[in-house]
């Protein structure tokens, strides 16, 4: 399991939250479990055009899946920071 660092910010009514991962999934998998999606939520990553497909986890958060990127396309070698819109509140 990765360690994701949260920080978050006020975007008008809605709260924008960032999730910073300083390993890449080996997997493709990432798990963010400290959120709550809604039907409406977005993920994307800095760097990258585009947004990830992301399912509910298992036992609660969500799991974003990044095999869909290519590894000449991912933005950066030491840190990645996923923006997640459209949250349930928590």
């Amino acid at each position: 399991m990765l360690c994701v660092r949260y920080t978050s910010k006020q975007s008008g009514s809605d709260t924008i939250v960032y999730a910073t991962s300083l390993a890449w999934p080996k997997d493709g998998q990432l798990l963010l479990a400290a959120v709550s999606s809604t039907q409406q939520t977005t993920v994307t990553i800095l760097g990258y055009q585009g947004s990830l497909e992301w399912k509910s986890g298992a036992a609660g958060g969500i799991v974003v899946d990044v095999q869909a990127i290519p590894e000449n396309e991912i933005p950066c070698q030491w840190a990645w920071v996923f923006k997640l819109a459209n949250l349930a509140d928590s």
